[in-house]
């Protein structure tokens, strides 16, 4: 019995040790996430938007006779997406080649959606110019990538978009696009990012 003891403590033990070798040595990695899927449909979504984005600055229709390329760019200053979107990295770890870094996803996430939800509803107050088909894709990233959903904010239109002169709206609307151009390339970025959920790892 006794020599029964003494075996079965040892099995014990070994199996103890080779487990915190094990935890110690190799990294869990985290699951990814359930809507991995849909966030991938949500970066193909986005990459799309940049292209249609960038399509309104280049229409002719929209800006001819007004040189959109020289007006200065006009960003959402209520959100930090591009920081709150941005990976950190830990200097420290740079030149060791090691992966440190912090990541937000649902700040990221919160920042991405009161943008979407900001320069959906300045395209539908427009009126100068029918800006539906853009404000559309706008409002289907928002309705289909439900990472998003959880979040609630209030976003109002640009106001400059829908009161004074005709040609100070269409010189404004310019400015917001472009903003809207810069500011969608990050979220393409980040929702790129989030799918292929390294942040997780």
């Amino acid at each position: 019995i006794v020599s029964s003891l003494h075996t079965d403590l040892a099995s014990c033990v070994l199996l103890l040790a080779l487990s915190c070798q094990v935890s110690m040595g190799t990294p869990m990695r985290m699951p990814r996430s359930l809507d991995s899927g849909k966030c991938s449909q949500c970066a193909d979504l986005s990459r799309e938007l940049v292209k249609n984005v960038k399509k309104l600055l280049d229409n002719e229709n929209l800006f001819g006779g007004l040189n959109c390329s020289e007006q200065r760019v006009e960003v959402n200053s209520k959100t930090q997406t591009v920081l709150a979107c941005e990976p950190n990295t830990d200097m420290n770890t740079r030149c060791s080649g090691q992966r440190n870094t912090t990541f937000s996803e649902s700040e990221c996430l919160r920042n991405i959606r009161a943008d979407l939800e900001h320069y959906a509803a300045s395209l539908q107050a427009y009126k100068q110019a029918d800006l539906s088909s853009t404000a559309q894709d706008t409002q289907n990233l928002l309705n289909i990538c439900p990472s998003t959903q959880w979040v609630s904010s209030s976003q109002v239109a640009d106001p400059k978009l829908t009161s004074g002169d005709p040609v100070d709206q269409r010189v404004h609307l310019c400015k917001v696009l472009k903003g809207f151009h810069l500011r969608v390339i990050t979220i393409s970025r980040a929702m790129g990012y989030i799918s292929a959920g390294d942040h997780r790892k």
